[in-house]
């Protein structure tokens, strides 16, 4: 499975610039980075992705922002700024053009009875081929176990998927850790969300996780796909939807303890909400969702809330 995911992916490829790879190669040398291979694609849209793998890169006086300045300079097109993962000891260095829109997200956390673990774990990253990736897993329970179980899945899926594992394939390696982790149960949902920032496509990846909330034009919109955690089966898959965002509009994750005590109110909140921050929407989600609770019992929660925003091709 893991070799028919990167034949899909070098399909999408009609060629490769060569002299842009020579371009970058230099680039690298002028910042200490010492390059292993470099590889420039076209897609069929035109739109080029940079691929470095690196003997070593020091990450502390590594800028980010200003390679991606140095690259786009080279090549002749704006690139975002470069997503960075480690195997085998060698950095890999994954760039794509600078997108349509930007994500500003926010996120906020509340600990079941105050406590120091949570059971409930996120990830919001961008992939570097033009999409943001957006997770959280609700590891069984509270506490300690289950905030092991959820870190484990949402880090495992962000691991793997910065290294161009595709999201079905990623998913299984996750269930096939967690069914072997030790002898007793471990269960995990996985709630992703997966951005194209280029077309405003959003795809939403369920397994076991609650319904989330888009806000479009101003209207609230629940998307719900009803599945199974991973670690319970020897086989698992996601349950998927779509949905068609523009500049403005609201992507919001939640665990289950949001919605514990109804969603009539989270309707309500989306749609009236006329701040710019997603932080603030984040917290008050959050703030509320501890207030409509009214069974006596507590939970971990976690609200992601992403705005998808037009990029400014001058920043």
């Amino acid at each position: 499975e893991l070799l028919n995911n990167m034949a899909q992916e070098l399909e999408l490829f009609e060629r490769f610039d060569f002299s842009a790879a020579q371009a970058v190669n230099q680039v690298l040398h002028d910042a200490g980075i010492v390059p292993i291979d470099v590889s420039c694609r076209v897609d069929r849209y035109d739109r080029m992705s940079v691929e470095i793998e690196a003997a070593q890169v020091d990450r502390n006086r590594l800028s980010k922002a200003g390679l991606a300045k140095q690259i786009s300079k080279a090549c002749g097109r704006a690139f975002d700024v470069p997503c960075i993962g480690i195997a085998q000891g060698k950095y890999r260095l994954q760039m794509s053009e600078r997108p349509v829109y930007r994500i500003q997200a926010g996120v906020a956390q509340h600990v079941c009875g105050n406590a120091q673990l949570c059971g409930d774990s996120y990830e919001c990253f961008p992939d570097g081929s033009g999409r943001q990736i957006a997770i959280i897993s609700d590891g069984m329970g509270t506490g300690g176990r289950a905030a092991v179980d959820g870190a484990m899945a949402a880090g495992m899926m962000a691991t793997l998927i910065k290294a161009g594992i595709g999201f079905d394939c990623a998913l299984k390696i996750v269930n096939s850790a967690l069914l072997v982790k030790s002898g007793d149960e471990s269960l995990a949902t996985v709630d992703m969300a997966a951005i194209d920032l280029f077309s405003g496509k959003a795809e939403l990846m369920k397994a076991g996780a609650p319904a989330s909330m888009a806000r479009k034009a101003g209207k609230a919109v629940k998307i719900d796909a009803p599945s199974l955690p991973v670690g319970i089966l020897n086989e698992t898959s996601f349950a998927k939807e779509s949905v068609k965002l523009a500049a403005g509009d609201l992507l919001v994750l939640y665990s289950d303890g949001v919605t514990a005590g109804g969603e009539d109110w989270l309707t309500e909140m989306l749609e009236s909400w006329k701040g710019e921050v997603p932080q603030e929407l984040a917290e008050s989600i959050v703030s509320q969702a501890i207030s409509q609770r009214s069974d006596g019992h507590d939970d971990d929660i976690t609200v992601l809330v992403m705005k998808l925003a037009e990029m400014n091709l001058e920043v």
